[in-house]
């Protein structure tokens, strides 16, 4: 696949994800090629992150608390993305999914691609015009949502946006629940 290839395939998941998932689905790379794109959007989510945390401009006089170290910011980027792959496919499958690990793992990592896309955006924007950093991360979120419940649905055959919402629900109460535990200053 070359630029423009992808570039049409990020146009897609935006206005038909359906059709994306489907083609994501068919292009059946080895597990070699899902952990090194797994990897790979570890490394540019932590790049965006330090990016983000570095170059938004702050209000006068307001402190900011010293940056994460990058192997911190790798560890939590690692974490939250492989949590999500396999929470998606033990409760897509306990809500009757039938979705494969590999199939869970290039949905989710190209969604992560998108994200990252996103984020690299709301970086240029917001160092021109930080009134719009709001917004735009607005913007992201319920399109994040939108396409993850198609990509659910698709690669769980459940016919059904509402167990896909479930999916994401209950995905979303263990992340919480982790995030609670491995907070330092989260309930003891």
């Amino acid at each position: 696949m070359n630029f423009v290839a992808f570039a049409n395939l990020a146009v897609l998941t935006l206005t038909n994800p359906v059709d994306a998932a489907r083609q994501l689905m068919a292009i059946k790379p080895g597990r070699e090629v899902l952990w090194l794109a797994f990897f790979l959007a570890v490394v540019l989510n932590c790049l965006v992150q330090v990016g983000l945390g570095n170059f938004i401009p702050t209000p006068a006089g307001q402190a900011l608390p010293p940056p994460d170290p990058i192997y911190l910011i790798l560890i939590r980027s690692a974490g939250a993305i492989f949590l999500s792959i396999m929470t998606f496919l033990f409760f897509g499958r306990l809500l009757g999914g039938v979705g494969s690990f590999d199939d869970i793992m290039i949905l989710t990592v190209w969604l992560q691609y998108l994200q990252i896309a996103a984020q690299f955006l709301i970086l240029i924007v917001t160092i021109q015009l930080p009134f719009l950093m709001l917004m735009f991360l607005l913007a992201t979120a319920v399109l994040s949502l939108y396409v993850t419940l198609h990509f659910l649905n698709e690669a769980h055959k459940f016919g059904s946006l509402w167990k896909s919402f479930g999916v994401i629900l209950l995905s979303g109460t263990v992340a919480l629940l982790f995030v609670l535990m491995l907070s330092p200053a989260g309930p003891v």
